[in-house]
């Protein structure tokens, strides 16, 4: 299946993806990562409304990351700043422009396999931070496009000064209640 096919009957098929132009089911993510969604959404979100440097986006947001096969993912949350998405451009559909930042959520129905494959997705896509948090163990990867991977934990800094000028919270912050 084609992204655009994928586009029109989105709203009639239940939480799914379009993985190389295969369909396939999105399972509910549960409170924990509901939770940590929430967290980190609304800290990037205060922090850019402050600045006024973009917009981040949640709730299995559409990225097409992928043509010939195409590839459509539901993102936990993403920043894009208004250089790749300028303000009053409201696309509808998926979102087919490359942002700065994707933020996952391990879930438990999640494999570190498939965790790779989305990032090598978002990578080869052009995104220039994956951060991928881990509610078990309560530390978050951090995956430059052009970098060393990093591993935080609770009481590290959360920060990307040359994407996200300004922005920084504790790894906890995103895992409180």
């Amino acid at each position: 299946m084609l992204a655009d096919r994928f586009e029109r009957l989105a709203s009639a098929l239940d939480p799914c993806e379009l993985v190389k132009s295969r369909n396939f089911p999105l399972s509910p993510g549960g409170v924990e990562h509901s939770r940590v969604v929430m967290n980190v959404a609304g800290l990037l979100w205060r922090w850019a409304k402050s600045r006024g440097t973009g917009q981040v986006l949640t709730g299995e947001a559409g990225v097409l990351v992928g043509r010939h096969p195409d590839t459509v993912r539901g993102v936990d949350a993403l920043y894009i700043s208004h250089k790749r998405l300028p303000r009053g451009d409201r696309p509808f559909g998926f979102l087919t422009r490359r942002p700065e930042l994707i933020v996952e959520v391990l879930g438990q129905q999640d494999t570190w396999e498939k965790m790779e494959n989305r990032l090598a997705e978002y990578h080869k896509f052009g995104v220039d931070l994956v951060w991928i948090a881990v509610p078990q163990t309560q530390t978050v990867c951090s995956y430059p496009r052009a970098g060393k991977p990093s591993l935080l934990h609770e009481e590290d800094e959360l920060a990307s000064p040359k994407l996200l000028p300004g922005f920084r919270c504790k790894v906890s912050e995103i895992f409180e209640e």
